[in-house]
Formats: C-alpha cells, sequence, structure tokens
C-alpha cells in the first residue's frame, strides 16, 4: 500500500551555498508529520555528505540517496567548476535526468511514491523529469529576488545585445557606463552589475542556450520559494508576483528556521575561533570569508595579508587550503602568522552562523555569496564586497548602492589586484568612520525586518512557506 504522507524528493544544486539553505527547508518540511523527505545528492558529494551528517532530533523522516555522476565533487561546486562552467551544466544536463528518473521508479515500487520535487532553480532539467511522472516541481531560488528578474528578463537582454554580447566582452569602460534600466523591480544598474556569467565569452553558446531555457522553465513550476524577505526587496516581489501570481514567495531568510545555528557543511568546523572571539572586544572583529570556490593569487594574499597587518583590527580568517592559486609561500605565510600571532586567527573552516551572532562581530569581509549576504544582515553586520563569480557582483551593488551597508572595492574584474592601501582604507571606513556608523544603523534595522519575516505568527516569509505545505496536502489529496 502506497504512503499517505506527502513525500517531498529534494535535489540541491552540489554546492555548499546551494545545500544550506535547502536543507533548512527540508528541516521545517520535517517538523510536519504528513510529510517524509527523500534528500538526492551526486554521488560523490553524497559519500562525503554522510561522513557529516547526523540526523536532528525530529528529521527522521528525511533519508538520503544518491545518483551517479561523472564529475567527482566530494566537497561540491569548486574552482575547476567555476572555470568550465558550461561543461559542468552540459554533463549535469545529460547524465543526471536518467539516474534520477531511475530513483523516482524504485520509491514507487518500495511503496513510496514521490509527491513533487523541489529543485534549485539552476537544476532546470528537474522540470522535465517531473512532467515525466506527472507530478509538479518546486524551485527553491537559493539567491535573492533581484536575481529571480534579471534571468526572467534574459530574452530582453539578449534582444539588447547585453548579455553573451555578439560583439565579445565589454571593457571596463564600456561595462562601467552602459546602464541597464528596463528589469523590471529592480533599481537600474551598470552593465558591470549584471551577472558574471551572463556576461561569459568562454563557452558563450552553451550558456546562452541554457540560460534561455531557465527563463521559460520558471513559467512552469508549481511554487517559486525564493531564499530572500519581502522588505529587503518589496519592488522584485510584487513585479515577480505580478508575473507569476502567488505562487512566487519570499521564503528566507531560511537559516533563521533552524534554531541550531548551523549548516550542514562539506568541511570541519574548527570551533576554536569562538573561544578566541571570546576573548574579543565587542563589535572589533573583521571575519573574512571567501566562501567555498573562491581563488586568491598569490599576489592579491599578500595584499591583502599587508592590510590586514597595517589595519591592526583583530580578524578571524577562514583560509581554506586550496584559496590561493598554486599555493601561499610558506616562508611569507609564516612570517605573517608570527607577526600578527596577537591580533589575527586562520582557520581552514568557520562555523559561520554562530562566527555572525558573535558580539565581537565588527565587519564581515565576503565574496558576496546570497547566504553569507543574508546571515550577515540578519545579524547586523555591515560588509566589504569582495565579489568573485556567478551573481556575486550583483550582490555586492545591492549591498553598496541599494541598501548601503557596506563598501566594495574598485576592482571591476576577478583578474585585477586590490592593492592593500585601498583593502586598509575600507576596513577603516566600514569599522572606524561615521559613515560606518550609518552602514551599522542601516543594517541593524534591516536585521530587525529579516528576523519579523520569519515570526511564527505574523511573519510574512513564514507564513508563505506555511501556506505552501498546506498547498502540497491538499495537492496529495486532490491525487487520491
Amino acid at each position: 500500500m502506497a504512503s499517505r504522507k506527502v513525500h517531498v524528493l529534494a535535489f540541491p544544486a552540489p554546492a555548499q551555498g546551494h545545500i544550506s539553505p535547502m536543507i533548512h527547508l527540508c528541516k521545517f518540511i520535517a517538523q510536519d508529520p504528513s510529510f517524509t523527505i527523500s534528500w538526492v545528492n551526486i554521488d560523490s558529494l553524497h559519500d562525503e555528505f554522510v561522513k557529516h551528517w547526523v540526523a536532528p532530533a525530529g528529521l527522521e523522516a528525511l533519508r538520503l540517496h544518491s545518483i551517479p555522476f561523472s564529475w567527482k565533487l566530494p566537497r561540491g561546486v569548486d574552482a575547476n567548476v567555476a572555470g568550465n562552467v558550461g561543461d559542468w551544466f552540459t554533463a549535469a544536463a545529460r547524465e543526471l535526468p536518467g539516474g534520477l528518473e531511475d530513483l523516482i521508479r524504485k520509491l514507487g515500487e518500495e511503496g513510496d511514491p514521490v509527491s513533487c520535487i523541489v529543485s534549485d532553480y539552476i537544476c532546470d532539467w528537474t522540470q522535465d523529469v517531473a512532467a515525466v511522472f506527472g507530478i509538479p516541481r518546486i524551485i527553491l531560488w537559493s539567491g535573492n529576488a533581484a536575481w529571480t528578474s534579471l534571468e526572467y528578463h534574459i530574452p530582453e537582454l539578449l534582444e539588447k545585445d547585453h548579455i553573451f554580447p555578439s560583439r565579445g566582452k565589454a571593457s571596463p569602460d564600456e561595462a562601467n557606463s552602459v546602464i541597464i534600466d528596463y528589469v523590471r523591480g529592480v533599481k537600474p544598474l551598470r552593465l558591470a552589475d549584471v551577472p558574471d556569467y551572463l556576461l561569459a565569452s568562454e563557452g558563450r553558446e552553451v550558456l546562452k542556450e541554457l540560460a534561455i531555457k531557465r527563463s521559460f522553465v520558471v513559467k512552469r513550476a508549481r511554487w517559486v520559494l525564493v531564499n530572500s524577505f519581502y522588505d529587503l526587496e518589496a519592488p522584485t516581489f510584487d513585479f515577480m508576483a505580478s508575473e507569476l501570481g502567488p505562487r512566487f514567495i519570499p521564503a528566507g531568510p531560511l537559516f533563521l528556521l533552524d534554531d541550531s545555528r548551523k549548516n550542514v557543511v562539506l568541511r570541519p568546523e574548527n570551533e576554536d575561533c569562538l573561544r578566541w572571539m571570546d576573548e574579543q572586544e565587542p563589535g572589533s572583529v573583521l571575519y573574512i570569508s571567501f566562501g567555498s570556490v573562491a581563488v586568491l593569487s598569490e599576489e592579491q594574499f599578500e595584499e591583502l595579508t599587508g592590510a590586514l597587518e597595517a589595519s591592526k583590527k583583530p580578524f578571524l580568517w577562514v583560509i581554506r587550503p586550496e584559496l590561493v592559486v598554486g599555493g601561499h609561500s610558506n616562508e611569507s605565510y609564516n612570517r605573517f602568522c608570527e607577526r600578527t600571532k596577537n591580533q589575527g586567527f586562520i582557520v581552514s573552516w568557520a562555523p559561520q552562523l554562530r562566527v555572525l551572532a558573535h558580539p565581537s562581530m565588527g565587519a564581515f569581509l565576503t565574496h558576496c555569496g546570497w547566504n553569507s549576504i543574508q546571515e550577515s544582515i540578519a545579524n547586523g553586520i555591515p560588509m566589504l564586497g569582495w565579489p568573485y563569480g556567478g551573481e556575486q557582483n550583483t550582490n555586492c551593488k545591492f549591498i553598496v548602492e541599494d541598501w548601503k551597508i557596506g563598501v566594495r572595492f574598485s576592482k571591476r574584474v576577478v583578474q585585477g589586484l586590490i592593492e592593500r592601501g585601498e583593502i586598509e582604507a575600507g576596513i577603516r571606513k566600514v569599522m572606524d568612520s561615521e559613515e560606518g556608523k550609518k552602514m551599522k544603523e542601516r543594517v541593524e534595522n534591516l536585521k530587525i525586518l529579516a528576523r519579523k519575516a520569519m515570526d511564527k505568527e505574523n511573519g510574512k516569509s513564514f507564513r508563505g512557506l506555511q501556506g505552501w505545505l498546506e498547498d502540497l496536502k491538499a495537492m496529495k489529496l486532490d491525487r487520491e
């Protein structure tokens, strides 16, 4: 006899920044006894994931599965994928649908048919898999709402030759002077602030074809859950809801659903840094993390170490083993560590949610991944934006120009060098100046609104998620 529970199959994009919001969402779903959840990773990521996975109390309804994929990514998308993103997307669309279809058939044969697929926006091929079984797909948009509107406007952006331009990549002067003012629900932005991957020259045709497909697939989803909150991006939510209807909802910040203040991570966290933070003055620490994909040249690494040392600010820096391309010079690195042993603390990975919530946190130098931005906002921490790829340059524009809660450096291209003097000036601007105090006030106000969105009584995001679960239950009854 088939299960009477709503069976949600969750498929995150295989990247740390996409896994975290999906797991927070699944934890929320699992609190309702009407649901069971199948969590699906690619095989190499699954093998690593289970090493770190401990099912929290009440999450027994979540079961782990894997499907085969030729790309081996035990810690998720990395710099190699970032440099070959067209090949990666092509391989995923070719290989993964068959494995997911086989798994869904197997679950059905075992008497537990899948009711719906919840998948990351970039896994657009899951829409066709859902159609094979006549079940709905729900999109989890792990970025902000403005990004959804930019993707929604891909046909217009292409028509005006602003993305994947036929003339080749725009010069820095052109990228900074051309204004995009027709993306509805989003304030005007420079061409330089359009997501980097839409301006790519390498693999342009493959990425262009994928982008066109994605912009139409989103209309076929039953729901679109956006990991952002209404008060942060009201005009964008209003526009997209006018296009897609009430199924397009603010659903974030999803990490606030989880009282444990823990993300599922694919790297061991060093909690000694929290004890070091206990010893620092309130609001004094600069936290530095470039996420799980970004890399620095050795020259850029040297400029950053020089700026940190000159700033004399207490710092907590996440330095992954692969952060510096080619590896940093052991001799210079060791000298830096020796000189700053009373100033800073270095870890290979940090418990970021608890770091950002710590009273000694003062500012966050970030790669501008959306999880990091929301976590910073929801803890009232101003930022220094250092975007690397994807839509991070767009996120950085919002931080600095729209919300005015941080600064960015003059570098407009990944290959550019940010000199130590500019880095030090940015640190002092955010942490010491009158303008920095205003940034702090603004982000504290956004902190209140972020937490209000997830209020269990009246929060707009929380109510939207509850309405979505009720829709899934009603859908299950209708199918029976």
